[in-house]
């Protein structure tokens, strides 16, 4: 054990990420009553989860940057009361942009100030363990969505829509106790002696350390740059020109890692590729509940429907880490493999001989192994494309890409829907979009290939002179 309040830590970032992505994920319950009760078109009110859930992943830039000028624990704090107000103000819902402006915008990024400093700090306590722990730890979001379904079904049915948002809050006002907990690691203690030992020697760190956390708020891990610092000789050297020339040149290099990111082909064509795929799984995760019912199923089906989709897909992160660990599997490949399965299930669920309770399981159980073996994936072939140094950059403009599709992919599936009168149009997109994710994606192994089959002919050449 390296740390025994790192466990504390560990316990109290699972619980929020239960709590947080307990309640976005199980939104599509909601899409159910809110049809009724508003009398509005699905793609307005599917917008709703797909602003928080968008908020959520978009807005960790933001977060990152409040990491930098405060401490990890305020910023879950600030992240505690923000969501905590958007939800306890929800039973007075007079009309749908109330709903998107407090639950849409104000919970969505309360919820990415909870998950981005608590995952982080999470892998901070640890070292030698951190993928073990940080895993579990995100194992919280998918367990969150196997249990909150049916216990908002619950609610509902017994305090109707409006009421069940008290409670919901209630339950969110516990991360403001988990917050509390976040206590800084001793790596972060020691960044700060470093810091401060540097400044009374006359250098600047605060790029270096603005360096340092951007990377470790990621994924967990530390890549720590040494920038150049400068100091007071005896002779009384005057070090203002020499810190100028330092800022200069750091300028210099944050230029040419943004110019790194826009000329790295792989790494486009992946932010594209999730970009799609998230447009694609999010018209399913917001819109399937609805769906269900229209097939003939009842509520009570359609939540547990929803429960074995989220359990298998806490199996699938797990999956996606041990798989992507192994030397001789091609992760890029295995991506690819599951970005055409998720496009398959999409697709399936539109067959009207799968429309039972039993053949619809085991597509969401199938949907919930691919789609939660990517996110398994995704922070190792950012650093298989990027290298360790550009992997800070590269997740922040990853997470934007996949905001973005999930700003877009429900509302736009729910518009279809209500133009054509079945959710066929809206599924078929979804799977298709899912399918060109891997497609786009599939220029990088094809490359590899070509290049290693040059280099092969080129060697048996030399051998033969």
């Amino acid at each position: 054990m390296e740390n025994p309040w790192g466990i504390v830590i560990a316990v109290a970032a699972f619980l929020i990420q239960f709590i947080t992505f307990g309640i976005c994920l199980s939104f599509g319950i909601y899409v159910i009553e809110l049809q009724n009760e508003f009398d509005s078109g699905l793609s307005i009110i599917s917008s709703i989860g797909s602003i928080n859930i968008g908020f959520q992943l978009s807005s960790g830039p933001f977060a990152s940057f409040l990491m930098r000028k405060m401490s990890y624990r305020k910023v879950c704090l600030l992240g505690a009361i923000m969501s905590s107000v958007g939800l306890s103000v929800l039973p007075f819902t007079p009309n749908i942009p109330y709903l998107i402006a407090f639950f849409g915008v104000i919970t969505g990024i309360g919820f990415c100030f909870l998950y981005v400093p608590s995952h982080t700090l999470s892998g901070l306590w640890f070292d030698k363990n951190r993928g073990l722990v940080t895993g579990i730890v995100t194992s919280g979001s998918s367990l969150g969505g196997v249990v909150f379904p049916h216990l908002i079904e619950l609610l509902i049915e017994v305090f109707g829509w409006r009421g069940s948002f008290y409670i919901l809050a209630a339950l969110n006002l516990q991360t403001i106790l988990l917050s509390g907990l976040m206590r800084e690691s001793p790596i972060q203690r020691s960044w700060k002696k470093l810091k401060t030992k540097n400044i009374n020697n006359g250098s600047d760190l605060t790029d270096s350390t603005k360096t340092i956390y951007t990377i470790a708020e990621i994924n967990g891990s530390i890549n720590c740059q040494n920038g150049a610092t400068s100091k007071h000789n005896s002779s009384g050297i005057d070090v203002t020109k020499k810190n100028t020339k330092e800022q200069r040149k750091k300028s210099l290099e944050e230029k040419s890692r943004a110019m790194r990111l826009l000329t790295n082909l792989p790494y486009i064509l992946y932010t594209i590729n999730n970009l799609l795929w998230n447009f694609g799984g999010s018209v399913h995760l917001l819109l399937g509940p609805d769906y269900y019912t229209k097939v003939g199923l009842d509520v009570t089906q359609a939540a547990s429907l929803l429960s074995v989709e989220q359990g298998i897909m806490t199996v699938g992160c797990v999956l996606g880490g041990i798989l992507g660990n192994h030397r001789k599997i091609n992760r890029c490949i295995l991506f690819l493999a599951t970005n055409f399965v998720t496009g398959s299930c999409l697709l399936a669920f539109t067959v009207p001989v799968f429309h039972t309770m039993g053949a619809l399981a085991i597509i969401n159980s199938l949907f919930g192994l691919s789609f939660g073996t990517s996110l398994g994936l995704l922070v190792i072939l950012v650093s298989d494309f990027l290298g360790s140094e550009l992997i800070g950059e590269g997740m922040g403009y990853l997470l934007l890409a996949c905001g973005i599709g999930t700003f877009i992919g429900p509302p736009f599936g729910g518009y279809l829907v209500q133009r054509t009168g079945s959710y066929d149009m809206a599924y078929y997109l979804a799977g298709a979009a899912t399918m060109l994710s891997g497609l786009v994606l599939m220029v990088v192994p094809i490359r590899d290939c070509f290049r290693r089959s040059k280099t092969y002919f080129i060697t048996v050449t030399e051998k033969g002179k």
